[in-house]
């Protein structure tokens, strides 16, 4: 081990895991992050839980899409983007920036609130 993997707080291994796992990072960054990952007990869910999601991402990423899931999806994408723009302090300059509720986007797509 070429470092201490404590003087990388866990929220910033997290917050690079992604980083990390997709091989963005590169050198003593990916190092430290890597050394940290497989050492820490409280990050070693996230890893194990990001490391399946990317397996079921791989397996599943040429399964066709539902017709009916992926209206909703469009749907709902655009319901969002629609209602992002009211009230936006950029709109007066011709910029806007949708506004992302994952939680009540997937909700409208599933049918759930």
């Amino acid at each position: 081990m070429s470092g201490d993997w404590r003087v990388v707080p866990c929220r910033q291994a997290v917050s690079q895991l992604w980083e990390y796992l997709d091989g963005e990072l590169r050198g003593a960054d990916a190092e430290t992050i890597r050394e940290h990952l497989e050492t820490c007990a409280r990050c070693c869910p996230h890893t194990d839980f990001q490391r399946a999601y990317q397996r079921f991402l791989a397996r599943t990423a040429d399964m066709p899409v539902p017709p009916g899931l992926r209206r909703r999806v469009f749907e709902a994408i655009l319901a969002e983007d629609a209602g992002s723009s009211a009230g936006s302090s950029a709109e007066g300059r011709g910029v806007r920036r949708p506004r992302w509720d994952v939680r009540a986007l997937l909700g409208r797509i599933f049918g759930r609130s």
